[in-house]
């Protein structure tokens, strides 16, 4: 983060600017609270409110589902092992902000309520409620045993442990009640911190069962039973409320996905679990301290982390707790087969006792042998860091590489007056996505999903090694964020009052580029015969001044102005006329717009041939000197 500013400012700075917006006293207490639940869970799951999956549905008769988000299937299939499962997630969070939150009472009563509703038996919903379980009825039927139902707790401040107990209490009845792989889930303002990487979290200390010896001091290796595991896992959940914070300081975090899982461990663990051992090469668990119980049967390890072992972990969680903790009061021959195997089954595991300052070379050393590759452990320090302090320094733009990173910035402002002070404040994945939908013109992929666009996505990978003639950085960025603000001001999203702007942003960024680029084409001034990746930069800056924003403004109502044609229905050149749309994807725009080839001739023949008119419609003067004219003297004016 950008002057370190998480270690300059207290939870409690940061809470109370993390809350500011919302306490705006001329909100009702309904828009307060459906401004923290959205803000919250936004922040949490890495998503934006204008994703089409994201639903809100508070109000009296929400069902107890004040927000609902579906995670879905989220792989760069370009760029990702074959052996990695990642199934869908809904996310059904109860948000209780301030005075509504009553503590266990609270957990069990809404909890409850939310099951009901699940199971059909709350009738008097409201549209949009009943709207959404419909969607959450459907992927019942149809899902898989990588697939989830989370419901999430969303609070101010942490829950208590006698509130975790409850909420666990929760899931037992849903799947008591034959809702099978419903999970819980815990967050608060406190998660939203802990993830800052220079924020020390909470203290956590868990007891792990199994053999150890000390190698030497700081360092125990020994062997885990798969039960002792899951009960290690277990109580970190409860005692933390979500297990991702047992892997904050692995590259987890930037490998996109926040529950993949692995075929190959998954098969062991269902077939043979009393050879697991012989399959796996174990985990190292980084902690702050340790010590032997007096039975020496077990360690107490002090704020662990697993830096090693985040698939066999994530996916032996997976796989017992589905067979473990899914209630019924019967028996079963087979499943009572596999409990019995499942005893013999082991770990391998390593302690290391560590200071942070250690950390970074025990998470690389221990995955030198994996599938991750040293762009994943270099992406966070020489890249995104990079790029926010070149960005600050150039453009007074602070960059946030982390959520919560833009909040903790603005408190570190208000509590030291000689701090500088930024003019804007941008989230430095929204606009590498922004990036790849209009410079490498991938605008389905943006729309649909982010491992491509992740340190070790194809996209990514294909944006900062194909810019020959410099390294993609912070110019890049900035002239992203003039795209983007474009965007903003214009009016994309849900809220949109035209209909054609509903789902088009990510094609609004293509569209701007794919004119700009034909514009440096037919300039002769510029002398581009291909138009880089670094000559679309170039443009846009120039664009960005404010003696070329009429140019700009020509530029960007022309991509307007080619969707507001693709989406009208009565016109021979519509979106409705694409064979794609029609042929595959049965009608369903959204699906098509979440296409990989969007933009391409093949796939969407009308929008290019749309694209095409207007670049020769842009060469039409009406008296004076032409849009593409208008635009192109604001290209050369500095040459």
């Amino acid at each position: 983060m950008t002057e370190n500013a998480s270690k300059n400012v207290s939870y409690e700075q940061f809470h109370d600017e993390w809350l500011a917006e919302i306490k705006d006293q001329s909100l009702s207490s309904l828009q307060k609270g459906r401004r923290f639940a959205v803000k919250l869970i936004t922040q949490w799951l890495g998503v934006t409110s204008e994703d089409e999956d994201f639903f809100v549905c508070d109000g009296s008769r929400d069902g107890g589902i004040d927000v609902a988000y579906l995670q879905r299937q989220d792989r760069d299939y370009g760029n990702q092992a074959i052996d990695s499962i990642e199934g869908d997630t809904w996310y059904l969070v109860q948000s209780k902000y301030g005075a509504s939150f009553l503590g266990t009472e609270s957990i069990i009563t809404d909890g409850c309520k939310i099951v009901e509703t699940l199971q059909g038996k709350k009738l008097n919903l409201s549209t949009e409620s009943q709207q959404l379980l419909r969607k959450i009825a459907l992927f019942r039927e149809q899902a898989s045993d990588a697939d989830r139902i989370v419901l999430v707790f969303a609070t101010c401040d942490p829950i208590t442990e006698a509130d975790r107990q409850a909420l666990w209490s929760v899931k037992s009845h849903a799947r008591e009640q034959g809702i099978s792989n419903f999970d819980v889930e815990e967050v608060s303002i406190r998660t939203v911190w802990d993830s800052l990487s220079d924020v020390d979290p909470s203290r956590i200390s868990v007891k792990l069962s199994g053999q150890f010896i000390e190698q030497y001091s700081g360092l125990l290796v020994g062997t885990v039973s798969l039960l002792d595991l899951f009960e290690f896992l277990r109580t970190y959940q409860k005692q933390s409320g979500s297990l991702d914070q047992l892997y904050e300081k692995n590259v987890r975090q930037f490998l996109g996905g926040r529950r993949k899982i692995n075929k190959g461990i998954a098969n062991t663990l269902q077939e043979s679990p009393e050879k697991f051992g012989l399959y796996n090469n174990g985990i190292t668990v980084v902690v702050s301290g340790y010590a032997r119980d007096q039975d020496r049967e077990s360690i107490t390890m002090n704020d662990p982390y697993i830096v090693n072992g985040c698939q066999t972990t994530r996916t032996i969680w997976e796989v017992l707790d589905s067979k473990l903790n899914s209630g019924g009061t019967g028996t079963n021959a087979a499943n009572e087969s596999w409990k019995e195997r499942v005893r013999r089954g082991g770990v391998v595991a390593k302690i290391v006792k560590s200071d942070y300052i250690e950390l970074p070379k025990i998470t690389r050393f221990t995955n030198s042998q994996n599938a991750v590759r040293e762009q994943d452990f270099i992406a966070l320090h020489s890249g995104f860091q990079g790029w926010a302090s070149d960005i600050a320094s150039r453009y007074n733009i602070f960059l946030e590489i982390q959520r919560g990173g833009i909040e903790c910035r603005k408190a570190l402002e208000k509590r030291n007056p000689n701090t500088k002070t930024f003019a804007h404040y941008a989230n430095a994945f929204e606009l590498i996505k922004v990036y790849g939908a209009g410079w490498i013109g991938v605008p389905g992929l943006a729309f649909n999903k982010n491992a491509p666009f992740l340190p070790t996505g194809s996209i990514y990978q294909k944006m900062v090694c194909e810019s020959n003639e410099r390294p993609f950085g912070a110019d890049d960025l900035y002239a992203a964020y003039i795209l983007k603000c474009a965007a903003d001001r214009i009016g994309f999203g849900r809220k949109a009052k035209q209909a054609s702007r509903h789902l088009s942003r990510y094609l609004f960024y293509h569209i701007t580029m794919r004119i700009l680029e034909n514009m440096i084409l037919l300039t002769p001034e510029l002398r581009q015969p291909n138009v880089s990746l670094l000559a679309l930069t170039e443009a846009m800056l120039k664009l960005s001044k404010d003696s070329a924003k009429d140019a700009f403004d020509i530029l960007c109502n022309s991509a307007v102005g080619v969707i507001d044609q693709y989406f009208l229905r009565a016109n021979d050149n519509s979106i409705h006329s694409e064979r794609l749309l029609l042929d595959v994807y049965n009608g369903n725009i959204n699906g098509f717009l979440k296409s990989e080839d969007l933009g391409k001739k093949e796939a969407s023949p009308v929008l290019v041939q749309l694209i095409a008119m207007n670049n020769s419609a842009m060469n039409i003067s009406m008296g004076g000197k032409s849009p593409r004219e208008c635009v192109a003297s604001a290209l050369i004016a500095t040459i």
